[in-house]
């Protein structure tokens, strides 16, 4: 159902969007607070509130920011909208409300405001192993990975 709603166009369709969104923060919350063992993964939700009305994303990055545990690293994987939308195409799934160049352009640029003070910029333009070894390069200077 939240695959179709992210199909779909209109009002009702990014509505029922949102509130599965809201729901798949609402249950990792759930297991964090549960103890489970294993990763959980929040700053895919602090950008998630680049999809928000521009007028709202800082204050909701701000709000899920004090909220969610945030890593000592935090890697912005930044991407042209026009190669994002090539590599969507290549995927051969039916688009989703918010893969056109104009959302991708938006969201992109609201994104990088709210990740400009603390996230590492990573340039994920070039097809291939480019983008990991960027990756490696800060890990190993951090000294979180070492040779």
């Amino acid at each position: 159902m939240s695959k179709r709603s992210l199909e779909g166009t209109g009002m009702i369709a990014r509505l029922s969007a949102t509130i599965f969104y809201t729901a798949d923060i609402l249950m990792s919350v759930r297991l964090l607070k549960k103890g489970d063992s294993g990763t959980i993964i929040f700053v895919r939700y602090l950008l998630g509130t680049a999809y928000l009305p521009e007028r709202f994303a800082a204050s909701g990055y701000s709000l899920f920011r004090n909220l969610l545990p945030f890593p000592d690293l935090a890697f912005f994987i930044d991407i042209e909208p026009e190669v994002a939308q090539r590599r969507i195409r290549a995927r051969g799934h039916r688009p989703e409300m918010f893969e056109t160049i104009e959302k991708l352009s938006q969201v992109r640029r609201v994104a990088k405001r709210l990740v400009a003070d603390e996230w590492i910029d990573i340039d994920n333009n070039e097809d291939g192993q480019g983008p990991f070894g960027e990756v490696e390069k800060v890990l190993r200077e951090r000294l979180v990975l070492r040779t």
